[in-house]
């Protein structure tokens, strides 16, 4: 039993939900068609675990059981999108939440990040349209902004604010703002004023993908060709690692120094 179902066990009595395996019957598991279709019953299937236990909490899930949610189902979605997942080194610790950074390459980022911590994430507007992925980011506490818009801006910096204040859960975003094979793009510093003011403070990671050309979601990609073909092949080794957390102190500074360190195992 995966954290996840043991979680609406200990909540609630529901119906027994089918297992992957069950619901793909008649499709070829080794297949592309048949890992897409298990990848989308796996999201599926958390859209409606999460449902039924933000109706027994009054709409929302308690912290504690959504950091299950979000690392119980990115350790089961990553095997089915054919990512073997390689820590390199350890991630301290942290006594307070705080705001995770690094570079952005693939929408593969996101459940990688949160594989290994439990995060909510600061994503673009458009997301909150995806068919099944919109619910589940929703679900899994994303915070949607949209772009150039001021008044989303102090949405977002409210938001941020609640997450780690109020819920207690950290949030993961990235600086560039955009995907990219080499994070040329300097970093923003709107994360790291923010991160200044609350005090709490930034953890760094950095991630590669090998080979990064099948991983990588950059340009003018599209997420169903690309996530199709990305199941035909075969098996892509994603590195992530995390830097020591600091407080903020400069803004602009920390910021650069950062990027610089996010772009080291990249163009390695």
């Amino acid at each position: 039993m995966t954290g996840v179902d043991s979680l609406i066990v200990r909540t609630a009595t529901v119906e027994p939900i089918p297992s992957l395996e069950t619901v793909s019957t008649g499709l070829v598991p080794g297949t592309a068609v048949g890992r897409l279709f298990r990848v989308f019953s796996g999201i599926l299937r958390y859209n409606r675990l999460a449902a039924r236990c933000e109706a027994l909490h009054g709409g929302h899930l308690p912290s504690s059981e959504l950091r299950t949610f979000l690392t119980g189902w990115s350790s089961e979605v990553l095997p089915l999108l054919n990512l073997e997942v390689r820590r390199l080194g350890r991630i301290e610790p942290l006594q307070t939440p705080a705001l995770f950074v690094g570079n952005h390459m693939s929408y593969l980022d996101i459940p990688l990040l949160m594989s290994q911590v439990p995060v909510v994430f600061l994503g673009k507007q458009e997301i909150a349209k995806w068919p099944v992925l919109g619910a589940a980011g929703r679900r899994a506490g994303m915070v949607f902004v949209k772009r150039e818009s001021d008044g989303s801006r102090r949405q977002a910096v409210r938001a941020i604010a609640e997450c780690l204040q109020a819920r207690g859960m950290s949030l993961g975003l990235f600086p560039s703002g955009t995907t990219s094979l080499d994070e040329a793009r300097p970093w923003r510093t709107g994360a790291f004023r923010i991160a200044r003011e609350l005090g709490f403070p930034i953890q760094p990671f950095r991630l590669t993908y090998e080979p990064i050309g099948r991983a990588a979601f950059v340009g003018e990609d599209l997420l169903l060709p690309h996530l199709y073909r990305l199941l035909q092949a075969g098996r892509i080794s994603a590195r992530i690692e995390f830097g020591e957390p600091r407080m903020i102190g400069d803004p602009e500074a920390d910021a650069r120094e950062l990027w610089a360190w996010s772009r080291e195992l990249v163009l390695d």
